[in-house]
């Protein structure tokens, strides 16, 4: 942590610094560098340099040096120094020191381990061919020969690269020799552009971390570039037809059954369970579907009229058919009067309200013919009664023949008495 005093003896310094010396200082992050320093500072902005010019910088230096190296094989420098003039010069004295100041293109490529496979242009061909076999026996190959894999596979990314950049016609940023670029250029011509940046995608993400030299990553790169194209062929397929059914065959769907848009007081349970088991859900008893079907000119009464109102209303509104069905009867017909008893109180409340009341209404005045009132009741079905049944201990002992005895307790209170 710098203190203030620090920091006042730095800016004193390039303030008034002394008359010879200058002070150059370098960064990569200028943004770090505090606005008090570059206040008192030039600022120079150095970028990489191309590589026609470090190839005519290195050529300056071979002659004063007294190298004797071709333009080809300082291009390959260049292209390895990536923009740095400081590593082009130690390369040139990398390779010097290895074959003597007059090496060939080969020897330079070796030296300097930048030596493009060609068989890396040709792996980028199988992989955009969707060739799976031949590009898997390619890179079987390359291994076999002890070549690195990871460098390698450098090169299949940087000739994709080239053919990307060729395609949508930037040809001044290929980094390839004069020789392969021109390949690259007709190359790309009939190569897709979304093919290339899948290829590109799935090449850059080939890990090579764990085993350098594995081959599994390229592979890895080529069986899902392959598993996309087939994943995008089937995509593409249209879906098949389904057969139509045979002219004979009716195919219905039943329709859900309508659920109770009501509940049930716990204390009236009994009698709703009385009332269902008594009745028939979905359809008239056969009686009253007959008084329904009767001629025109006779009038249907008393559960056949409950039937037919029913029947009309099932269509329109199926909560009120449900509440007609096994809940209630029609307790007397008059001249303009329809009485219409229900079992439960809660059946009947739901009838009496204002829109149930009035469709009750409209409905049998419709299946009578003629306007009539319907006047609502409360009518209790009078409750069966059942023998209290006996439990399952009791049946198996009377199937092993035991037979029943008297109550004792009754008895004892009988003889209390």
């Amino acid at each position: 942590m710098r203190s203030q005093r620090d920091y006042i003896a730095l800016l004193k310094t390039p303030e008034e610094p002394p008359a010879h010396i200058i002070f150059v200082l370098a960064t990569t992050e200028p943004h770090k560098v505090e606005p008090t320093i570059i206040s008192r500072c030039q600022r120079f902005d150095l970028k990489r340099i191309s590589n026609s010019a470090v190839v005519e910088r290195l050529t300056f230096i071979s002659q004063q040096e007294g190298y004797s190296f071709d333009e080809k094989s300082l291009e390959e420098v260049a292209r390895g120094a990536t923009g740095s003039m400081r590593d082009a010069i130690n390369g040139i004295e990398q390779v010097v020191t290895y074959y003597g100041p007059s090496p060939d293109y080969e020897q330079v490529q070796e030296a300097l381990g930048l030596g493009i496979d060609a068989r890396s242009a040709q792996l980028a061909g199988l992989v955009l061919d969707r060739d799976l076999p031949g590009a898997l026996k390619l890179i079987a190959a390359v291994r076999d020969d002890g070549a690195d894999m990871r460098q390698f596979c450098k090169q299949v990314v940087t000739y994709l690269r080239g053919l990307l950049l060729a395609k949508v016609g930037v040809t001044e940023g290929l980094d390839l020799p004069k020789e392969m670029a021109a390949y690259v250029k007709t190359e790309a011509a009939r190569r897709s552009r979304t093919a290339i940046m899948d290829a590109m995608r799935a090449f850059s993400a080939a890990d090579f971390r764990d085993e350098p030299q594995s081959s599994l990553p390229l592979e890895l790169a080529v069986l899902e570039l392959a598993t996309e194209g087939e994943a995008a062929a089937a995509a593409a397929q249209p879906a098949p037809r389904t057969a139509p059914a045979p002219p004979h065959e009716t195919r219905v769907v039943a329709p859900p059954r309508p659920e109770p848009q009501f509940s049930i007081p716990a204390a009236e349970m009994d009698d709703v369970a009385s009332t269902v088991a008594n009745s028939t859900l979905g359809a008239p008893k056969p009686e009253a579907a007959s008084e329904a079907s009767a001629p025109a000119g006779s009038e249907p009464v008393g559960n056949g009229l409950l039937a037919g109102v029913r029947q009309a209303c099932r269509e329109s509104d199926k909560t009120l058919s449900a509440l007609l069905n096994g809940s209630c009867e029609v307790k007397s017909i008059e001249d303009d009067r329809v009485v219409l008893g229900f079992y439960h109180t809660f059946h009947l409340e739901r009838a009496e309200s204002p829109p149930n009341a009035a469709k009750l209404k409209d409905l049998f005045s419709q299946v009578l013919g003629r306007p009539v009132g319907v006047v609502f009741e409360h009518a209790p079905r009078p409750r069966a009664e059942t023998p209290p049944r006996a439990g399952h201990l009791v049946q198996v002992a009377r199937e092993l023949g035991a037979t029943p005895v008297e109550d004792r307790t009754a008895g004892k209170g009988d003889a209390d008495g």
